[in-house]
């Protein structure tokens, strides 16, 4: 008996865009943890979950080839942050596929992220009827794990007229909130949306992944 199949987007996008300045200005997507750099870490969870798989940002990055099949698509002009980002690939992903498209998106610096992203965010976001669904985690907002149809396009265009803040371009552009995943006990898991933006953060992701070894 055949097991069903999970759903995919149409397309995963890494958002891949910051300075990573709380990192002293390195890269973050060539950052290494347990030996192997985040961007692999973060395409290995989130490529399974789409058709196919682009890195964002806002110049093609010199580890693009190190992921099979994945390509680049330029952060939107005029625009910062993430959400330049966001609108960049929503843009490019609307005029290639259509409005209904379904974009998945994650940042470069979330090796944990969940393998059900997809699954849980679009199963939200068609349950409420909305155009888009962002992650809400530990009693916050995570914008930059979302799932968005390509017409939010002009939502989150017209949203970035007045918001730089990522989180309320979303929730202008009509996202709902998605808190399907559990809380951990500390200490046993990661958090599957935290960030490593500082070297502390990498340093106590390497204390996790050698603990997990032993």
């Amino acid at each position: 008996m055949s097991s069903k199949a999970a759903p995919r987007a149409d397309l995963a996008a890494i958002l891949a865009g910051g300075a990573g300045t709380r990192m002293g200005g390195v890269d973050k997507g060539a950052v290494l943890l347990g030996g192997r750099p985040l961007q692999a870490m973060v395409a290995e969870r989130l490529g399974p979950q789409a058709k196919a798989l682009a890195v964002v940002a806002a110049a093609a990055p010199g580890w693009l080839g190190n992921i099979p099949g994945a390509f680049w698509i330029g952060d939107a002009p005029n625009a910062k942050g993430p959400a330049a980002g966001l609108l960049g690939v929503l843009r490019w992903l609307q005029a290639g596929q259509g409005p209904d498209a379904l974009l998945l998106t994650a940042p470069v610096d979330a090796p944990f992220l969940p393998p059900d992203l997809f699954e849980k965010l679009d199963g939200t976001r068609r349950q409420a009827g909305a155009p888009a669904a962002i992650v809400r985690h530990a009693d916050g907002l995570h914008p930059v794990f979302g799932v968005w149809r390509a017409d939010c396009a002009v939502t989150v265009e017209l949203a970035l007229a007045d918001e730089r803040a990522l989180h309320r371009i979303a929730l202008k552009a009509g996202a709902v909130e998605c808190a399907a995943w559990p809380e951990g006990r500390e200490g046993a898991s990661p958090d599957p949306f935290a960030n490593l933006n500082l070297p502390q953060d990498v340093a106590a992701a390497e204390t996790f992944l050698r603990t997990k070894r032993t």
